[in-house]
């Protein structure tokens, strides 16, 4: 396959390399009102390194904030890059929008959820007219329509993800490992048989002292059952001394890595519209503080008086927060290749925008344990 570096670039988190799109296993994807098996679209079952452990209730509590019950609505394609179309092939972003029906557990001092949650999912591999969807291995794609037991964590740039394949459990009908996995429709007891085993009974291969999964422990069964296995499991004693912290920096504290320095750019990359930013005015005005402290010259002003602006100061006109917007937009384009969304998700529909956007479905309230 052609572009294979540029291609690898963008499957993020999943680290493809290119031959991974024509020798990966392949499965059907079944779901709601979907055509017959022969005619339903193959899935790329995909292998990556993820950067957090989601498989125990210690990794779940150590480096979550909120585990819900969530529906995924619906789904937005996002475009290829020029080079990709140029060529024919590629990797096609995609987000999901979430209405969270229930909290299961969050974390003690966990941030909010927005009013609207989008996050960043699985998307297409294409080649011409053709899409083939992509699946995490050991994961939930994120289906339409489909209903989730998710642990989710807030990154420091603000863009809400979930915490691993680990955490993305099928919860059709109320019953953990009911509904879709790896892009197919499974049973708690085949969804039981397909996720790595980590307790006693994983095979000579395995670590026997390791705790159970959450999978292991709670197959089958209903929401509560998760919510009791979370409320009853202590974090690590590290991470919880990092709770301050967000979740990539919590981890290298508990491993004892170095966490990489923030930079202009990478505190401005969940704005990238490809990172499915949904971030509430205040959100973002505090990610704009952060960004203009990394900025220099005009970009430093620019980002001052925009978060300023979202921050409620109403010495900064309208007038001023757009020419900011548009001038912070810009450098950051020229500067670090990113391209851009400075508009909030509103809270009302009078919240302070330079360019209003409708908004997103509405969770439930929050209820803190642990």
């Amino acid at each position: 396959m052609g572009n294979s570096a540029m291609t690898a670039r963008r499957f993020g988190l999943l680290a493809l390399a290119a031959a991974t799109l024509t020798t990966a296993a392949v499965t059907a994807v079944a779901g709601p009102g979907s055509a017959p098996a022969d005619q339903r679209p193959r899935v790329i079952l995909a292998h990556g390194k993820e950067r957090l452990p989601s498989t125990t209730a210690q990794d779940w509590v150590s480096y979550g904030d909120r585990t819900v019950i969530a529906t995924v609505t619906s789904e937005t394609q996002l475009a290829a890059s020029d080079e990709e179309i140029e060529a024919g092939e590629g990797y096609l972003s995609r987000t999901v929008t979430l209405n969270v029906q229930q909290q299961l557990w969050a974390r003690s001092g966990a941030p909010a959820l927005p009013a609207g949650l989008t996050i960043t999912a699985d998307g297409w591999a294409f080649k011409g007219t053709q899409k083939t969807p992509i699946a995490e291995t050991e994961g939930s794609r994120l289906e339409v329509g489909h209903t989730y037991l998710l642990t989710l964590d807030r990154l420091a740039g603000g863009a809400w993800t979930t915490l691993g394949g680990g955490a993305r459990v099928p919860y059709d009908n109320n019953v953990v490992g009911n509904g879709e996995y790896e892009g197919s429709l499974v049973t708690p007891s085949s969804f039981a048989r397909s996720t790595p085993a980590s307790g006693p009974d994983a095979g000579p291969d395995s670590d026997s002292t390791a705790p159970a999964s959450v999978v292991e422990n709670t197959a089958g069964q209903a929401g509560s059952s998760v919510a009791t296995l979370l409320a009853q499991t202590a974090p690590d004693p590290v991470a919880q001394q990092n709770f301050a912290l967000d979740p990539i920096a919590r981890r290298a504290a508990v491993v004892g890595a170095t966490v990489p320095q923030d930079t202009y750019c990478s505190l401005a990359a969940p704005l990238d519209r490809s990172a499915g930013s949904n971030l509430t005015a205040a959100e973002l005005g505090s990610l704009l503080e952060e960004v203009a402290g990394k900025a220099t010259g005009s970009a430093a002003g620019s980002a001052e008086k925009l978060a300023a602006y979202y921050n409620g100061d109403t010495t900064v006109t309208l007038w001023q927060a757009t020419a900011a917007k548009a001038m912070l937009s810009a450098d950051l384009n020229n500067t670090c290749r990113l391209t851009v969304s400075l508009d909030p998700t509103p809270t009302t529909p009078t919240s302070p925008s330079p360019t209003p956007s409708s908004s997103a479905s509405g969770n439930t309230g929050d209820h803190t344990t642990g």
